[in-house]
């Protein structure tokens, strides 16, 4: 009796299992094709913008002046002084802060009437103080770029 009892308890949490494990793999497939969807502007601005800041963070400052729009083309005296803005502020940040030390992305919200993805940074410094920032982000030539 106790055996039967055993086996019918045992059945039952063997289907109960098997359903869990059926629902477990839909989720798992359901967000493998859903992560394998195209990326959204406000994804890909985000990632642009991170790495931007990242860049800058490294002292990797023409990297990070690529990233802005319209610097590309300018004349040599503005690219110059661009570059002398974005190391004067790291330095101040290193004296302040003891320089950027992480860039997370926070979040991002497109506003199309002014076609610009507005890209919040926070920046986590050296002394454990953290900032969140806008980036505006445009597009531009299949880019994005800091505008």
């Amino acid at each position: 009796m106790k055996n039967e009892a055993f086996a019918t308890a045992f059945g039952k949490v063997t289907e109960v299992g098997r359903w869990l494990s059926c629902a477990a793999f839909f989720i798992l497939c359901s967000s493998f094709f859903i992560s394998c969807s195209n990326p959204t502007p406000e994804e890909l601005a985000s990632l642009a913008a991170k790495g931007y800041y990242e860049h800058l963070a490294a002292g990797e400052y023409d990297a990070y002046l690529e990233g802005v729009n319209g610097v590309k083309d300018a004349p040599d005296d503005y690219k110059s002084q661009y570059r002398l803005a974005a190391e004067q502020y790291v330095k101040r940040v290193n004296q302040l802060h003891q320089g950027i030390k992480m860039v997370e992305v926070s979040s991002a919200k497109t506003d199309s009437t002014l076609h610009c993805t507005n890209v919040f940074l926070v920046l986590t410094f050296g002394d454990s103080s953290r900032e969140e920032i806008c980036v505006p982000m445009v597009e531009a030539e299949g880019v994005f770029r800091m505008r």
